[in-house]
């Protein structure tokens, strides 16, 4: 009959800061039942170290002034024998009361247990030790996602130390989390347009916590806000759409504009239909590629800004050509052009597909070959810096070639790329009021309140 090893459940840790008194550090331990124990410890000859390797009766038990007992130090008491290793079960704090100085070592070796046991199962208790190894406690537990417990009791008649009568619970920390996550970490993901940092963080929210309903209600509505606005950073128009409509006053800029960006795809896209339409130029497209762009060099992302910055210039043509002419750069026909073009664009034809088709570059030099057009009259005195510019993208991973886009290289070509674009939709749309597409929004109390 073959055997099977019996499975050990996953461990335990507790940490713990030592104080005066060994009578909550036992309450704690033998409470939780931990597999193995942090001692957290001020050094020195006076520090509470001694209460966890001292020798002979170093644990205290005084009432006031008044030593009435002397104990073995607290891994005899507990009988920790092997479970307790000092090499390695103990963080020692030389200076207990400087703040920096306790949590470094105490979030390190939580850091350091969660890598080397991911699962195990941590707790902490921070009821010994000065206030300062206690805050340095709770905080590196709040920073590392480690339950909280207080070793205390009903009626404290001692402000100093807990004496008799204690119990160790877990302490109420949810409003805390969520106060935290929502003005302290979802400002740095808003911050950094990182939407799906920022889902991701609200999800854990709803999935780790109790939530009383309008506090669960309100996670939910940011949640879907920052989803709306993920979808719509990853041109997912429709899916944005489907999320901010419902979310967003329907005066609200960011809805006007996302609706103003679907109009502007339907005009230009055929196999794409807007949920809703509104007035528009045409070219929000193009802007919203431009708002992409920055976002992504916010982000460091250099390539990928440059990409977006090609994309528009290249839409930027392709919805002039559409808009003005009914000319498709994928099919171009040819009886729509002047006559003496003909001929010149016919060799563009495809001979696999038998569709005249032209690039970036030559639809620019189409359009300045049409009678007055002002964005090819705005073109050809830009053509030369614009070719250069445009060589930057095309040694790219991401385009042609195998050179990563530095920060000066976007600032060099791409300001020439994105200066081109926005003087040439001034050009073409001098008549529109001037109301630009608004940026996504980086303030957490905005979001807030953008329904």
């Amino acid at each position: 009959m073959i055997i099977f090893p019996t499975v050990s459940p996953v461990a335990a840790v507790l940490f713990l800061t030592v104080g005066g008194s060994p009578a909550p550090i036992l309450t704690a331990i033998q409470s939780l039942q931990p597999d193995r124990t942090i001692f957290i410890c001020s050094s020195g000859p006076r520090g509470s170290i001694s209460q966890v390797t001292g020798a002979g009766t170093p644990c205290e038990i005084r009432r006031g002034a008044e030593v009435v007992d002397r104990l073995p130090n607290l891994p005899t008491q507990l009988g920790l024998g092997s479970r307790f290793n000092p090499d390695t079960d103990l963080v020692l704090l030389d200076n207990p009361d400087d703040l920096a100085e306790c949590y470094r070592p105490i979030a390190a070796k939580i850091k350091a247990i969660q890598q080397e046991s991911p699962g195990v199962s941590l707790y902490a208790d921070y009821t010994g030790g000065t206030k300062t190894m206690s805050l340095s406690l709770a905080l590196a537990a709040l920073d590392y996602g480690v339950p909280l417990y207080l070793t205390t009791n009903a009626t404290r008649e001692n402000l100093i130390r807990v004496e008799r009568g204690e119990s160790t619970e877990r302490a109420p920390i949810t409003l805390l989390t969520v106060e935290r996550t929502l003005h302290q970490d979802l400002p740095r993901f808003l911050q950094d347009f990182n939407y799906s940092g920022a889902i991701a963080t609200l999800q854990s929210l709803l999935q780790s916590l109790e939530l009383p309903a309008d506090q669960k209600r309100h996670i939910r509505q940011l949640r879907d806000l920052y989803a709306g606005f993920d979808a719509w950073d990853r041109f997912d128009h429709p899916n944005a759409w489907n999320l901010l409509s419902l979310h967003l006053d329907r005066k609200h800029s960011h809805r006007l504009a996302l609706k103003r960006v679907l109009t502007s795809r339907q005009t230009i896209d055929p196999s794409f239909t807007a949920a809703e339409t509104i007035p528009s130029h045409g070219y929000e497209l193009v802007e919203d590629l431009l708002l992409n762009a920055q976002r992504r060099a916010h982000q460091h992302r250099y390539d990928d800004a440059v990409g977006r910055l090609y994309r528009a210039l290249e839409l930027l043509a392709q919805i002039r050509l559409k808009q003005t002419y009914g000319l498709e750069t994928g099919d171009l026909d040819l009886t729509q052009l002047p006559e003496p073009l003909r001929d010149t664009y016919a060799a563009e034809r495809n001979p696999r597909t038998g569709k005249v088709q032209i690039p970036l570059w030559k639809s620019y030099l189409l359009l300045g070959q049409l009678p007055d057009d002002p964005l090819g009259q705005h073109f050809q005195p830009q053509a030369h810096r614009l070719q250069a510019a445009l060589q930057v993208r095309n040694h790219s991973l991401l385009a042609h070639g195998f050179t990563p886009i530095t920060h000066p290289d976007y600032q060099a070509s791409g300001q020439v790329i994105q200066t081109f674009i926005e003087t040439a939709l001034e050009l073409l749309i001098p008549t529109q009021p001037s109301n630009p597409l608004p940026q996504f929004p980086t303030d957490v109390d905005r979001v807030s309140q953008l329904n």
